[in-house]
C-alpha cells in the first residue's frame, strides 16, 4: 500500500492542497454550510489546557471525539473520499475490530498519541520506542490539526472579501485526513509489532507446551529438557504478570520432580496399606496432598497455555491484565512455593506429616478441635501453635523438630545432617529450660511428686490433660504446675507466630489444608477466560 507522504514543514499541508485543488471561490451549498456550522460549534467546545487541546480529562476527551466526528461528517457533506486506508488489512484482529473498513474512523487515542510527543511505550516493564518516522508523521498531523482548527476560527467572517471558500475547507480537511492516515498507519503498525513482542513469552510457552507429551515420560531426556524450558518460561511469566502474589521466578523444575517422586512413594505405600478414608496414622497422606497440589497446578497451567494458543490475539500485551492467566499463576505460585519449601525438602515434609498425625490424635482427645478445623475457626489459629510446641516437647528427637527449627532457626544450633530429630543439647538454653519444665511437670503430674516414678498410663493421662487444655483453655481447677507449663507453652507459641509471621501463616495454612484432606480449591470457571 502506498502511504501518503508527509508534506515539508516549509509548506503547510492545507496550502499544498489548495494549490492542487485550485483557488476558485466556489460557494458553499446548504448541506455543506450546515456541516461546517456543526464543525465550528464542536470546535468551540474543545477544551484547552495550557494553550493546547485538552484530551486527558473526561470532558476534554468527549469534546474532542465530537469534533472528530464532525470533521468526518463535514468531509462526507463535501463529497470527499477518505484517504486510502488499505494498510488496515494487515492490522491484527483486535485493531481490525477498531478500524473495520476504509472509513475514517477517527479515534481520540490516535490523536492523543500524536499530541503527547512521548514516544516511549512501557509494556511488562520493558521499554519500547516509536521510530523516527512515526515521530515525524505525528508532527505533520499536529500541523494539519492546528491549521484546520485555525481555519474554523476564521469562519464565518463578517467581511465578504475575507470569507473562506469551499476550496479552503476541502484543502484543510483533505490535508488533515492524509496526515491522519499516514500517522495511523505507522503508529498502529508499530503498536502491533510491540504487542507481538510483548506476547512472545506466551507464544513461547504455547510452543514448548505443544512439545510435551500428554503423560509424563520420565525416561526421555528430550521431554525433561523441554519441560525444564517450559517451567522456566512459566516462572518468567509469573514474575511479569502475577501482580496478586510475589511474582517469583525461582520456582524451578526441581519442585515438579520432587512432587512426582513423593507421589510415587505415596502410591507404593498406599498399595501396601491404603489407610482409613485415605488418611494414614503417620500423617503421610499430607505429603500426597501437597505433592498433588503441585501436579494439579502444573496440569491446570498446561491446560490454560494449550487453550490460549488458539486465541493468542486476544491476549492483552500487558500480561497482568489477563484475568485467566493471572488466576492460573496465582494458584501455580502458591502451590509451587509450598512445594519448594516442604515437598522438595524431605525432613520438613516429614515434620509436616508428623504434626498432622499429632493434631489428628489431639482431635480424639478434644473433639472440639475437629469442629474448629472443619469451620476454620479463628480460635484454631491460637490452638495450632500450642499443639506444635507441645508435640515438640513430647519428642524433640522426632521428625516434628525440623518444623520448629525452620520456624525458629535462631533457637537452634547448626544442623548436623544426621537425620530427623534434634538433640536437645543443640537447642537454645531457653528452649532447654522449657523442655526441662515439661519433663518435670510430666513427672510431677503423673505421680504427684517430683521424685516418685510415674507409670505409662499416668503419662498418657497427663498428656491428654495438657492437650485438652491447650485446645479448650486452662481449666479453672488446674494446679499451679500445669498453669505454669501452659503459660510457658503459650509464650513459645506466640514466638512461633511472630518470629516470621509470613512463614508461620504459610505453615498454618498448610497444616489446615492437610488436616481437611486437601479440600479442593475453587475450580477454574467453565468458560475459558484469557
Amino acid at each position: 500500500v502506498q502511504l501518503p507522504v508527509a508534506t515539508p514543514a516549509a509548506m503547510p499541508p492545507a496550502t499544498m492542497f489548495r494549490m492542487l485543488c485550485g483557488s476558485s471561490g466556489e460557494p458553499l451549498g446548504a448541506a455543506e454550510q450546515a456541516a461546517l456550522q456543526q464543525l465550528a460549534e464542536s470546535r468551540s467546545q474543545l477544551l484547552l489546557d495550557s494553550g493546547a487541546t485538552d484530551i486527558k480529562s473526561e470532558a476534554g476527551y468527549t469534546a474532542c471525539a465530537v469534533f472528530l466526528s464532525s470533521v468526518d461528517n463535514a468531509a462526507q457533506a463535501f463529497g470527499m473520499a477518505p484517504t486510502p486506508r488499505g494498510y488496515r488489512s494487515s492490522f491484527s484482529a483486535n485493531y481490525r475490530a477498531l478500524f473495520p473498513d476504509g472509513g475514517r474512523h477517527y479515534r481520540v487515542d490516535v490523536l492523543e498519541a500524536s499530541v503527547d510527543q512521548q514516544f516511549d511505550i512501557w509494556v511488562n516493564s520493558e521499554r519500547f520506542e516509536l521510530s523516527a518516522e512515526a515521530i515525524e508523521l505525528a508532527t505533520t498531523l499536529q500541523v494539519a490539526w492546528v491549521e484546520l482548527v485555525g481555519l474554523l476560527d476564521q469562519w464565518p467572517a463578517a467581511d465578504p472579501s475575507r470569507r473562506l471558500s469551499r476550496t479552503d475547507f476541502v484543502a484543510a480537511i483533505a490535508a488533515f485526513d492524509a496526515a491522519w492516515a499516514a500517522f495511523e498507519s505507522k503508529y498502529i503498525g508499530e503498536l502491533i509489532a510491540i504487542e507481538e513482542r510483548a506476547r512472545q513469552l506466551v507464544v513461547n510457552a504455547v510452543i514448548l507446551e505443544a512439545g510435551l507429551p500428554s503423560k509424563y515420560d520420565d525416561g526421555s531426556l528430550k521431554t525433561a529438557e523441554t519441560e525444564g524450558q517450559f517451567v522456566q518460561c512459566i516462572a518468567t511469566l509469573n514474575s511479569i504478570a502475577n501482580h496478586r502474589r510475589k511474582g517469583r521466578d525461582d520456582l524451578g523444575a526441581g519442585v515438579l520432580a520432587s512432587a512426582r517422586a513423593v507421589l510415587r512413594q505415596c502410591l507404593q505405600r498406599d498399595q501396601k496399606d491404603p489407610g482409613v478414608n485415605g488418611r494414614r496414622r503417620d500423617g503421610s497422606d499430607a505429603a500426597r496432598i501437597l505433592a498433588g497440589d503441585v501436579i494439579a497446578s502444573y496440569t491446570a497451567m498446561r491446560s490454560y497455555i494449550r487453550r490460549v494458543g488458539g486465541c493468542i490475539e486476544h491476549v492483552d500485551p500487558h500480561l497482568c491484565n489477563n484475568a485467566g492467566l493471572v488466576a492460573r499463576l496465582v494458584d501455580y505460585e502458591e502451590s509451587w512455593e509450598i512445594g519448594a519449601r516442604y515437598v522438595q525438602h524431605e525432613p520438613l515434609l516429614g515434620a509436616i506429616c508428623d504434626i498432622v498425625a499429632e493434631v489428628r490424635a489431639a482431635q480424639e482427645i478434644a473433639p472440639t478441635l475437629g469442629a474448629m478445623i472443619e469451620d476454620c475457626d479463628v480460635e484454631l489459629f491460637l490452638v495450632l501453635p500450642r499443639l506444635v510446641v507441645l508435640s515438640f516437647l513430647a519428642d524433640p528427637r522426632a521428625r516434628r523438630a525440623e518444623l520448629v527449627r525452620s520456624l525458629l532457626p535462631h533457637r537452634f544450633g547448626p544442623a548436623d545432617g544426621r537425620g530427623a530429630g534434634c538433640p536437645i543439647a543443640k537447642v537454645h538454653p531457653e528452649l532447654k529450660t522449657l523442655y526441662s519444665r515439661y519433663k518435670d511437670a510430666l513427672q510431677f503430674l503423673g505421680s504427684g511428686s517430683p521424685s516418685s516414678p510415674s507409670t505409662p498410663s499416668d503419662k498418657i493421662a497427663v498428656w491428654e490433660g495438657l492437650v485438652r487444655q491447650a485446645v479448650l483453655g486452662v481449666a479453672e481447677d488446674a494446679d499451679p504446675v500445669t498453669r505454669e507449663l501452659l503459660r510457658s507453652v503459650e509464650t513459645w507459641s506466640l514466638e512461633l507466630q511472630r518470629h516470621c509471621p509470613e512463614d508461620w501463616n504459610q505453615c498454618s495454612a498448610v497444616l489446615v489444608h492437610c488436616l481437611t484432606g486437601g479440600a479442593q480449591k475453587e475450580p477454574p470457571p467453565s468458560k475459558f477466560t484469557v
